[in-house]
């Protein structure tokens, strides 16, 4: 939601920008800067990136609109619940799995059910959020690399509009028609800059955050599955879980309680 909220000060900005200069928005496009910087960009994509994890990347993609990760206030919240719906003796946990530490809650689950050791579910639940982990990464910089080619498509088009520019000119162009033709010519410069600048390069940063975010909350539901393997009280998995959150946002599992029982 915040990067919407993003693109349309970003948009709202340029609007005011042309209308302060009393300009149409009609004289800001041109169908020769569009496909040269929409047809390079597509085509880097297409090349460079990681298709092989492509439900990925449309997942990535999608959450910038919907996002899925929760805050780690939250995910201590979704995971002393957890400790207390399993520490009860259950096996099972039947939540949505939406982001990567609501799969290690249920992949937890699954191997305290199937009597894996402690280490045993640390070390497979660790290599799958770094797993997870690198996954993103290699989303989010694919994104990052591809934001340095829209300015270059841009250039692209600006040369061959000016190419048309001196060819108009050595016909006898006059001034009017020369100035015309130059504004059109540097709209594929103005389009790459867009392109990389307001899409490409901030949808990159976006998912590398995200992903930081997402393997900090994987990393607490990590916690909580092997605090219930050492078959810890739930004072304890208060304490420890709520290391990973700043102190406004600890919880109280006594409060809780009290407020449950009443």
């Amino acid at each position: 939601m915040i990067y919407l909220v993003g693109i349309f000060v970003a948009i709202s900005s340029l609007v005011a920008a042309v209308l302060h200069l009393h300009q149409e928005a009609a004289h800001f496009w041109d169908f020769v800067a569009f496909a040269c910087v929409s047809g390079g960009t597509i085509a880097v994509a297409l090349m460079t990136f990681p298709w092989q994890y492509r439900r990925t990347i449309f997942a990535a993609i999608g959450s910038l609109f919907f996002p899925r990760g929760i805050q780690e206030g939250d995910a201590v919240q979704v995971c002393m619940e957890y400790f207390r719906v399993m520490s009860t003796g259950s096996r099972m946990w039947d939540q949505p799995t939406r982001t990567m530490s609501d799969e290690i809650l249920r992949d937890g689950a699954e191997l305290l059910t199937l009597g894996f050791k402690r280490e045993k579910i640390h070390e497979i639940l660790e290599e799958r959020i770094y797993q997870s982990f690198e996954r993103s990464q290699k989303i989010a910089n694919a994104f990052r690399s591809l934001a340095k080619y829209p300015p270059a498509f841009g250039l692209a088009g600006t040369v061959l509009g000016l190419v048309t520019l001196m060819r108009k000119v050595s016909a006898g162009a006059d001034a009017k028609q020369t100035g015309f033709m130059m504004a059109i010519a540097l709209m594929a410069t103005f389009y790459g800059l867009l392109t990389a600048n307001l899409l490409v390069a901030p949808i990159g940063e976006n998912l590398a955050k995200t992903a930081v975010a997402q393997r900090k909350s994987a990393e607490i539901a990590l916690q909580t599955v092997l605090l219930l393997a050492d078959k810890a009280s739930l004072l304890e998995a208060q304490e420890v879980l709520n290391s990973y959150v700043s102190k406004n946002e600890r919880i109280d599992v006594i409060g809780i309680a009290t407020s449950e029982a009443a």
